[in-house]
């Protein structure tokens, strides 16, 4: 039988656990950009050549980045699952091309499935998207109206999956939005939500692709 022999806690573990900690309760939210070096490690009681290790170890877990000559903000108040970590690593064609069919079939159910409470929170949001009078507003509303058809679907799995590709959708949120709300002469989300409210399955998973998959063929021609 081989034994490892257990070691302490270095440093470097015990200022990445101090750092993921205060990340999770909030003290950076996400988005938010982390002290420099100097301080964090005043911060956190360590060396700078150890903030910086841990600093590192959390932008390998996917909750940290970097950019280059701004700083290192956060990403994920929790570690990324290695399902996450791929996903925003991922071409963004790849990931719509899984939207496009996770999306369909979202629409067509929630076409059947829909609730009084679903076709307000659908209404709402459409609403909102409408209103939008900047690129970040019009990101948070095209995320929150697709979301919502499939909370309408009422399965689970499927909002779960969707949610999954949150963090891949707005990482690539500027050069996707910006593309999704190019033309669409269908006005595909009003047809959409009109499709679910009249309870026509076909029609909505009709508007859904045109929706999509409208985005889709923009990014396969660039």
């Amino acid at each position: 039988m081989t034994v490892r022999a257990v070691h302490r806690t270095s440093l470097v573990d015990a200022a990445t656990t101090e750092l993921r900690r205060l990340i999770g309760e909030g003290e950076w939210p996400v988005g938010a950009k982390l002290p420099n070096e100097i301080e964090l490690s005043r911060l956190l009681g360590v060396g700078r050549s150890t903030a910086r290790e841990a600093v590192r170890a959390l932008i390998s877990a996917g909750q940290l980045y970097s950019q280059q000559g701004s700083g290192t903000y956060v990403a994920s108040a929790t570690p990324l699952s290695d399902l996450d970590r791929r996903l925003r690593r991922a071409e963004v064609i790849d990931v719509y091309e899984v939207r496009v069919a996770l999306e369909v079939e979202a629409g067509g159910l929630a076409a059947t499935r829909r609730t009084a409470a679903d076709l307000k929170a659908l209404r709402t949001a459409l609403a909102a998207r409408d209103r939008a009078g900047s690129l970040p507003e019009l990101l948070d509303a095209d995320i929150a109206l697709h979301r919502a058809v499939v909370a309408a679907a009422h399965n689970p799995v499927l909002l779960d999956v969707f949610d999954s590709f949150l963090d891949a959708m707005r990482a690539v949120a500027t050069s996707v939005t910006t593309l999704d709300t190019e033309g669409d002469p269908n006005h595909a989300h009003h047809d959409l939500v009109a499709a679910i409210e009249a309870g026509d399955p076909d029609a909505a998973a009709q508007a859904t692709r045109r929706n999509v998959e409208h985005t889709l063929a923009r990014l396969r021609r660039s």
